[in-house]
């Protein structure tokens, strides 16, 4: 397909252009440890940030798992030598996460790309590295052939005529935290209050739900499945695999879409910090967060990026690159969520 050409094109032109390589820095010996998901999202860092770092004589390992996993691991490292430098980290772990002391303050004389970003995107601890956009993407071929009304908001997926057809995000998924959410303040409800979220759930009729996001693609393909709620890059990756979705930010009062955030952070006690804050600088750089954008769907945090994601089949269409509309997306309070709570009202109401 062109839009494919076009994505291969631009990323064999990559070139990470304000490397700190230019100012005669050398890693020789140092092996870094970073922790992050699998699959595209490794390979994605391995094929930018990481061929940086190694050309200045370092050595990149990553620790895979989720968030959550790795955070686990530092925890029960503790006394230890810390079990990686640096890791992801969702925005509604950050309570924690600071609450435990897990994380050295950053020195952004060493991540000068961090300057493009919102004043609340660069915090003493963590910066932001990416967003996601949860949305609700459909089949549009099969919409038209039997006549159905795209839905504008989670509430729509009550319609009968999509019985057995949608797939969100179970509780314990990488969308489980924004997907009650989403469902919580569509029904009614906040982040205090997810039982009307739960009740809106359990109004859908044949529910399926999704633990990792492959299993949206595998639904989408198969025909299983014509709706799901997932962020933006799932809908992406489903296009990539020839599905024809459309994708549309659910509406949430006055304003249209929610947004995940992810963040990094450097590990209290790493013995290569200043490798562990080049790694970040890289990946904020504008052609890393273009890479990762078009690979993986996760949204750049740079938006000097956004002009050239506009031209990218696909994730053009399938995202929003309005930097207004995107600040005025539904961001959930991470202080105001009980995640032992959620997931106990979640299995009475929703695993039972």
């Amino acid at each position: 397909m062109r839009w494919m050409s076009l994505c291969l094109v631009a990323l064999a032109a990559l070139g990470v252009t304000d490397s700190a390589a230019a100012q005669g820095k050398r890693f020789d010996g140092v092996t870094l440890r970073v922790g992050t998901w699998g699959g595209t999202n490794r390979d994605a860092q391995k094929e930018t940030a990481a061929v940086e770092l190694e050309k200045l004589g370092a050595k990149v390992d990553y620790v895979i798992g989720s968030p959550q996993d790795n955070f686990a691991k530092i925890i029960a490292a503790r006394g230890r030598d810390v079990p990686m430098d640096t890791f992801e980290i969702l925005g509604s772990m950050l309570p924690e996460v600071l609450g435990r002391n897990a994380l050295d303050e950053l020195n952004y004389a060493n991540i000068p790309n961090a300057s493009a970003l919102r004043s609340d995107e660069r915090r003493k601890h963590v910066v932001a590295h990416w967003t996601t956009q949860e949305m609700i993407f459909y089949n549009a071929d099969k919409f038209k052939e039997l006549g159905l009304t795209p839905p504008k908001t989670l509430t729509d997926l009550r319609d009968r005529r999509l019985a057995g057809r949608i797939m969100i995000p179970d509780i314990t998924s990488g969308g489980g935290i924004e997907g009650l959410g989403g469902f919580a303040l569509a029904a009614g409800g906040d982040e205090r209050n997810v039982e009307p979220g739960l009740k809106l759930i359990k109004e859908i009729d044949a529910l399926k739900f999704w633990k990792v996001g492959a299993d949206v693609i595998t639904g989408f393909k198969s025909g299983d499945i014509w709706v799901a709620v997932a962020h933006a890059g799932w809908a992406i990756r489903t296009a990539y695999a020839g599905v024809p979705v459309v994708t549309v930010p659910p509406q949430y009062g006055q304003k249209r879409g929610l947004v995940k955030e992810g963040f990094l952070g450097v590990v209290r006690g790493t013995k290569v910090k200043e490798a562990a804050e080049f790694y970040v600088n890289t990946l904020l750089s504008e052609d890393v967060q273009y890479h990762m954008s078009i690979k993986t769907g996760q949204i750049a945090v740079n938006p000097k990026v956004f002009p050239r994601l506009a031209t990218v089949p696909v994730v053009k269409d399938l995202t929003v690159l309005d930097s207004d509309k995107i600040a005025n997306m539904v961001r959930l309070d991470p202080d105001k969520i009980n995640l032992s709570q959620w997931i106990d009202q979640w299995n009475r109401m929703i695993s039972r």
